[in-house]
């Protein structure tokens, strides 16, 4: 019976072609990726919808509706939502699954949904990369990441927003590699991108390849991570380790602006502006006056907080130099967490 009515409902709004395996690339084949035609979109899931066992005829006319011709003039993202939007209305796990992705959750969204591989893989697909491109956007970088693994790109409506966010992960995870192979699939291997996907592709593509490890720059971006987990109630042994892991990278990168620092000082005193060889010890040559200076604080036992504040300005000049505007205020309200730590180390 529902077969037949959703048959009569095609006929009405004019048949759209199915989809077959000759139609759809595979990235075993030439790994490239193009939208779903609106038709092919509208086959798929009124073909999925026949499959359920709706009796309902106002449900069944509800769906039709979704899918009439005048609806079907939108871009890949929009018709993916018809296509959410009817994953809803006849499966009601999807529909509960869909509920739970709304901005504010203190949780990522669960369900046997997304553990389970006995779907049909267009349905499947298609619902994961809903959910993925909400827990992106929700700052899930995780778990979207890990749906996003579970999905088939070949059958997508939209495989150019699920590659941009499964990128967008990768990029706030520092996963260079992954990240950047990703970015090349959208940005190489994927037709029709729209323009602010590529755009923003473009800048995380080049942030990527500039980003070196145990830099300012990383380190900051690891501050970030952290910042981001704990607002999501995570403070766990992983945040944990991170962290740790942070604070050891700071003090490597003190010592080294210590060093230089130390270099710079001996290099200045070396080039004629220290004591010429054979000067009295108390005179400077072509002075009457003895040669007292008072002895430098450089800060105790060592750390940011401590340094004198002429050299706490060049250390600020170098962030300046070398990180995007945006990470100086974490890196500023880091360091000044460091310096309040009790002095555990010694010259």
């Amino acid at each position: 019976m529902l077969t037949r009515l959703l048959s009569a409902v095609l006929i009405v709004l004019g048949s759209g072609l199915a989809m077959t395996d000759s139609n759809l690339l595979s990235a075993a084949d030439d790994e490239v990726f193009a939208p779903m035609s609106s038709e092919k979109a509208r086959s798929q899931t009124l073909d999925w919808a026949a499959g359920q066992g709706l009796k309902d005829r106002a449900l069944i006319d509800s769906i039709g509706k979704l899918w009439a011709p005048g609806e079907l003039q939108k871009r890949p993202t929009e018709i993916h939502k018809l296509a959410i939007r009817t994953f809803s209305l006849a499966n009601p796990a999807a529909d509960e699954l869909v509920k739970q992705c709304q901005f504010g959750i203190l949780a990522a969204p669960s369900s046997p949904l997304l553990e389970s591989d006995a779907n049909d893989d267009f349905f499947t697909s298609n619902l994961l990369a809903y959910v993925g491109t909400f827990l992106t956007q929700a700052e899930f970088f995780d778990e979207a990441l890990a749906i996003f693994e579970k999905t088939k790109p070949q059958r997508l409506i939209d495989p150019a927003s699920y590659f941009f966010h499964k990128a967008v992960c990768e990029h706030r995870l520092l996963k260079a590699k992954e990240g950047l192979a990703t970015l090349k699939q959208l940005l190489e291997n994927t037709s029709d991108v729209p323009v602010r996907y590529s755009t923003v592709a473009d800048l995380m593509k080049s942030d990527l390849e500039k980003l070196k490890e145990k830099s300012l720059d990383e380190v900051a971006r690891m501050m970030s991570d952290v910042e981001r987990r704990l607002k999501l109630g995570r403070g766990g042994a992983k945040v944990q380790k991170t962290e740790e892991e942070i604070v050891s990278r700071l003090d490597e990168l003190i010592k080294k602006l210590e060093q230089q620092q130390q270099q710079q000082s001996q290099s200045q005193s070396g080039n004629g502006q220290g004591i010429p060889e054979g000067a009295p010890d108390s005179i400077i040559k072509g002075s009457t006056a003895p040669g007292e200076i008072d002895e430098r604080d450089i800060g105790g036992k060592a750390g940011w907080g401590a340094l004198p504040p002429k050299q706490q300005t060049k250390a600020r000049n170098l962030i300046d130099r070398e990180l995007p505007p945006h990470y100086r205020n974490a890196i500023e309200q880091y360091l000044r967490k460091l310096a309040a730590r009790p002095e555990t180390r010694s010259r």
